[in-house]
């Protein structure tokens, strides 16, 4: 009997923990109606639809669609959100030589009067949006922004990018990024991610999120539950979170509860499996979060007692594929899981719900909840009425953001190492460099954005070391290059640049960069020094052995201006590393 009693004991202690481990205790659920103004009740059906839809800007179809007008185009699709894609930007020239940060303002102005409402218009905007607009910022990676360590220089970073934004005609950011880059084999988050640690990923986050409210942005908290834990591209195929439930209370969801308490406006659903915590199942495969009613309702909304928006990731990635027949149903099905904003989804997308909540399929009160939230977003930001669509830039933006992306610059350059007390740069005995440019070469482009210059990413710092009185030279084929040809130089730099993204695939080296780094390796490491413009990890993983290593996390002109002022010793490096560079994984 006894025996029995203890079998019987053990196996509900399991039961608890079993329990424990699955489940995050629920809130008091906050019965207040969420939107204070109640005018969504009176919006038509499609109407209400159209406010879960942040469409693509293909103007030229839209027009097509409207029969050449875009106000009989919102007749049909009162679509309320509308992405701004670069690979559709040439469907709007009102004016053939006119450059886009002047076309796309006047494009999201007639939209915005065409539209029954004022629109949502989005990007992402992570880096700052001159990547994809020339008279706008490119402001250094993310996770220079965890190196500096500083909250008043985060809050400076999602300013600068919040008014520029605001500037172009965009209200709403697809960021900041909330990963974190556990995995240092991640393709994906890397210098995107903060750091690999929530404490010091939450204050930089939620000074950036203060930042994008004060300027009428609103945010986007990305990628619930978490990406960065594995090593899978959610752009290609499922990522996933696999922490415990202790694991994951611990750091991702102690940071989103803290940034939920924040009240922020909007966090981004990931295509990212949560095995700790889901039970929901399609074909008997765990379905990523975005089509996870577990995650979503149950989690998200439920448990953890989130009364904001809802986005889905881009719903034509392939991390949403695979577990419906198509993109379109996928986009359908997010929302029935309880997504309130699909991203990029097909225009049939509103027939479709339409006729389901009419044949019952879909209840009406999904549909309410979603419009709800949404709507006390409009009334929270000032989006029930229209309003002008483009806010001048500050007479003082320039120099300020001049002032404080060199701060963050000179703030987050990190030096690994410094065996042989190189810094700072010895001009008496130093007298010819040369740049080894490592980076990625893709005949293929990314959404159509102009081919990338290889002779001009690494201009600026041959620039500012040339000023410093150095004969710089710039080399693009290393591996051409004869050993003897080589004794004439005194200095070695390395300039490591595979950012996030580009390319699409795996986040170390290969083929014809591989093969230079194999080339570099047979320099003296006493004549090398190492930066990387990108994955902060290579620098340990490759040149590990080598005496001088640094991390500088992008390429933009702050970063590069700011190497070369470590480097020579007018600015002293404080800067630690956000990431274990000598995490196991690498070992």
């Amino acid at each position: 009997m006894k025996k029995l009693f203890w079998i019987l004991s053990i196996s509900f202690l399991a039961f608890l923990q079993t329990a424990c481990e699955t489940k995050v205790a629920p809130k008091q659920q906050d019965s207040t109606p969420i939107a204070q103004n109640e005018d969504w009740k009176q919006l038509t059906l499609r109407e209400k639809i159209g406010q879960t839809m942040m469409v693509l800007s293909d103007y030229k179809t839209h027009k097509e669609i409207g029969g050449g007008s875009l106000d009989s185009f919102f007749v049909k699709y009162p679509v309320g959100g509308l992405f701004i894609a670069e690979w559709y930007r040439e469907n709007y020239k009102p004016k053939k030589q006119m450059p886009y940060y002047e076309s796309v303002p006047k494009m999201i102005q007639e939209y915005n009067a065409a539209a029954p409402f004022a629109l949502f218009i989005s990007e992402d905007f992570e880096k700052g949006a001159g990547y994809y607009y020339d008279n706008c910022t490119k402001t250094p990676a993310i996770m220079a922004l965890g190196a500096a360590n500083n909250p008043e220089l985060a809050y400076a970073y999602g300013k600068v990018v919040s008014q520029e934004s605001r500037a172009l005609g965009f209200n709403w950011l697809l960021h900041p990024v909330a990963d974190l880059n556990m995995n240092p084999l991640h393709p994906l988050i890397i210098e995107r991610a903060i750091s690999d640690k929530y404490e010091i990923a939450l204050p930089i986050l939620r000074e950036q999120a203060r930042a994008m409210k004060n300027c009428g942005i609103i945010s986007t908290i990305k990628h619930f539950p978490g990406d960065g834990a594995t090593i899978r591209d959610q752009h290609l195929i499922t990522s996933a979170n696999n922490l415990s439930m202790a694991e994951w209370r611990s750091t991702f969801g102690k940071m989103f509860d803290a940034l939920i308490k924040d009240e922020v406006p909007s966090i981004m659903i990931g295509h990212i499996q949560f095995p700790a915590y889901q039970r929901d199942s399609i074909d008997g495969v765990l379905p990523p979060a975005t089509l996870s009613k577990d995650i979503m309702t149950k989690l998200l909304k439920n448990e953890m007692g989130y009364r904001g928006v809802l986005m889905s990731d881009a719903m034509n990635m392939g991390g949403a594929m695979g577990y419906y027949p198509s993109v379109f149903e996928a986009s359908v099905q997010s929302f029935v899981a309880g997504c309130d904003m699909i991203l990029w989804p097909d225009l049939a997308f509103m027939d479709t719900v339409e006729a389901r909540i009419l044949r019952g399929e879909i209840p009406m009160s999904r549909l309410d909840d979603a419009v709800e939230r949404i709507w006390a977003l409009r009334e929270k930001y000032g989006f029930l009425e229209k309003t002008e669509v483009v806010t001048p830039l500050p007479a003082d933006h320039a120099s300020y953001t001049e002032e404080k992306m060199t701060a963050l610059a000179e703030s987050a350059v990190t030096v690994i190492q410094d065996k042989n007390n190189d810094i700072p740069l010895d001009t008496q005995n130093i007298k010819k460099i040369m740049l080894i440019n490592i980076s990625y070469v893709d005949s293929f482009v990314v959404h159509g954005l102009p081919k990338r210059d290889r002779k001009k990413d690494f201009e600026i710092i041959q620039k500012e070391l040339i000023k410093k009185g150095f004969d710089v030279s710039l080399e693009l084929d290393f591996h051409l290059w004869n050993g003897h040809e080589l004794d004439k130089y005194d200095k070695f730099i390395v300039c490591f640049e595979n950012s996030f993204f580009d390319p699409v695939g795996s986040p170390f080296l290969k083929g014809r960069e591989a093969f230079f780094l194999w080339k570099v390796k047979t320099l003296p490491k006493e004549k090398v020094i190492a930066v990387s413009f990108s994955n902060p990890y290579y620098n340990t993983f490759y040149l590990g052995t080598n005496p001088l290593l640094i991390n500088a996390y992008s390429r933009d002109a702050f970063m590069q201006k700011a190497v070369v002022k470590v480097l020579m010793g007018d600015v002293k490096a404080t800067a630690k590393s956000p990431v274990d560079l000598w995490n196991p994984i690498m070992k």
